[in-house]
């Protein structure tokens, strides 16, 4: 329909267009707008209606003589009567058309919404202006679109909120109307989700994830607090809290729920969860601040042992800074040869002699030295272990021959192993070719490894100990009682000795507990033949209770740090260490 038809329809009165002589294009026009089934009508400035087609009346299930003793504003709805009324007045005013999608107050049955069009006309016969109104019924295209940005913000799998919905949640909360408010994001995800999908399959985890789903809407205050950001990480947004231990309280009771068990293929399951909290603090935040704050608390969280919650600190934040600055400065410290070894003396507790050192590695980054329990745990995680492990292997050797040519004639050398170096498929071909480069019996070379790394894979750990045992290899397990509470280990592999841990050996002197401990270590590794290494002694009280106790060998502050190789010498050359004589594991290869 043109612009004219429209205009002029809706000037003429119905009656006016079935007098004989009346124009074929009025007459036209208005039966096009009866046709369409649209609102159309004509009002006066203030909004009275003076004319209506019958379409319209139907259109709003009201009689159309009622129409026409109202105003246009009785049939909107008053969430958008005062945009109506500024269209009114803006058109009358500077005569310019106006466009807005509304709310209609119609009858039963009617529609919700309009597509609503305002425009000026000036009768010329008598010039009065009136407003021009049409609208065509877009109710069913409003809440279609409505279901679809509702399901744009759901998860498919289980009805929660998804990634953009977090967004949108907190948007609100940071710049929206409820800025300013108390407000939290905890991040969760399932322990062990991964077990669940490899044992019974992916339906089974698709069919826990529903399940978890519902449990945290019915645990968390509104439907609308509960979002999935993706495989078994569910985020749950905590509004109207008064203090942190409301929150608390919270998360404790989804902890609770989770480790209720969950009913998948006819047989119970149970998991447990980690959750990272992260609460406002009073500057705005992003999405992405606030899902990583609160997902550095989850897996401080997993750290600590999960099924629990850890609450963001910007403690968490300056550990992270520090483990990635040493990350980045590692890769360039190998290259430049930053890291050196250090060697400790094992000495008999009886007389102070050294029989043996143990090679610790040492860092010296930007003129300050970067503690082992600090950049160790860095390298295991991205893999520079095993390069570190290996030149450490060799380097350990190159100075145990050196010494040997300078006539400083050290027992055996003690080389720690890390559980990814061990397991490394290389770790056999680096430790035959470090003897054989270095020229060293491979008698001398003692390898100290945890309990964990033997166990992780025992069948294939006691083959490769077997394979470097046949070389003349010796191997001590590091951190004794620490690790695996099972024994079987120590006559399943070929082991040479056993060290006490510097834990035990810290607190004999005040624990009978500690000292328990230590003597029943110490009593199994007599009664297998094995040497007993005590590390961490630092008092004479703690000296004097391993050798009372009969402890083979002991190393620690109480004797000598660890010292670099020239140190070593030096102190050799002096006096102030002895080089005992005598043999320290009994000369039988299996």
């Amino acid at each position: 329909m043109t612009a004219f038809a429209y205009d002029v329809a809706l000037a003429q009165d119905p009656a006016e267009h079935r007098r004989p002589g009346a124009g074929p294009a009025t007459g036209e026009a208005w039966a096009l707008l009866e046709a369409s089934g649209a609102l159309a009508m004509r009002v006066d400035l203030q909004g009275h209606v003076l004319n209506a087609t019958t379409a319209t009346a139907e259109l709003l299930v009201y009689p159309r003589e009622y129409l026409l003793r109202t105003s246009v504003l009785d049939i909107i709805a008053l969430e958008s009567r005062e945009r109506v009324t500024l269209m009114l007045a803006g058109c009358a005013q500077d005569h310019m058309a106006r466009r807005e999608r509304v709310r209609v107050a119609g009858g039963i049955g009617g529609p919700g919404w309009l597509d609503l069009h305002v425009s000026y006309y000036c009768d010329t016969d008598d010039d009065s202006p009136s407003l021009l109104l049409f609208g065509q019924d877009i109710t069913q295209w409003v809440e279609s679109e409505r279901d679809l940005t509702e399901r744009a913000f759901l998860d498919p799998l289980t009805g929660v909120g998804n990634r953009a919905y977090i967004g949108k949640r907190i948007e609100e909360y940071t710049s929206g109307n409820c800025a300013g408010q108390p407000f939290a994001v905890a991040l969760m995800d399932l322990d062990g989700f991964k077990n669940i999908n490899d044992s019974l399959g992916h339906e089974y985890g698709d069919a826990l994830l529903k399940e978890v789903g519902a449990r945290l809407q019915d645990t968390v205050r509104t439907r609308q607090s509960v979002a999935r950001l993706g495989g078994d990480e569910f985020v749950l947004m905590l509004d109207g809290l008064e203090s942190e231990a409301d929150a608390v309280r919270i998360l404790e009771r989804v902890i609770h729920v989770c480790r209720q068990p969950f009913l998948l293929g006819g047989c119970q399951v149970r998991i447990t969860t980690s959750i990272g909290l992260a609460l406002s603090s009073g500057a705005a935040q992003s999405e992405s601040q606030w899902l990583r704050r609160a997902d550095l608390a989850m897996y401080e969280a997993k750290a600590l042992g999960k099924n629990r919650y850890c609450i963001y600190s910007p403690e968490l934040d300056r550990r992270l800074d520090e483990q990635f600055q040493i990350e980045q400065s590692m890769f360039e410290a190998v290259q430049n040869g930053e890291f050196l070894l250090h060697y400790q003396p094992i000495v008999w507790p009886g007389t102070g002699e050294i029989c043996a050192v143990e090679a610790l590695m040492r860092w010296e980054h930007a003129g300050r030295d970067i503690r082992p329990d600090v950049f160790i745990p860095v390298a295991e995680k991205n893999g520079l272990i095993k390069h570190l492990g290996a030149w450490a292997l060799r380097c350990a050797c190159a100075q145990l021959a050196a010494w040997d040519a300078q006539g400083i004639h050290v027992g055996h050398m003690s080389v720690n192993v890390s559980a990814m170096q061990f397991l490394h498929p290389g770790f056999y071909d680096s430790v035959r070719n470090a003897i054989q480069e270095t020229g060293i019996g491979a008698d001398r070379l003692l390898l100290e490894i945890t309990e964990s790394a033997l166990m992780t894979d025992p069948k294939a750990a006691e083959e490769l100990l077997l394979s470097l045992r046949a070389l003349g290899i010796r191997f001590a397990v590091d951190d004794f009682g620490t690790g695996y509470s099972s024994l079987s280990y120590l006559r399943r592999f070929p082991l040479s000795a056993l060290k006490v841990d510097r834990s035990f050996v810290s607190d004999m002197v005040d624990s009978p507990h500690a000292r328990t401990i230590v003597s029943a270590v110490l009593s199994l590794a007599r009664e297998l033949g094995l040497v007993a290494i005590a590390e961490g002694v630092e008092t004479d009280a703690q000296g004097k209770l391993l050798a009372a106790q009969g402890c083979n060998l002991v190393q620690g502050w109480r004797y000598a740090r660890a010292l670099a190789p020239v140190d070593f010498e030096n102190a050799v050359t002096d006096g102030k260490l002895v080089i005992g004589e005598g043999e320290v594991f009994t000369p039988t290869v299996p």
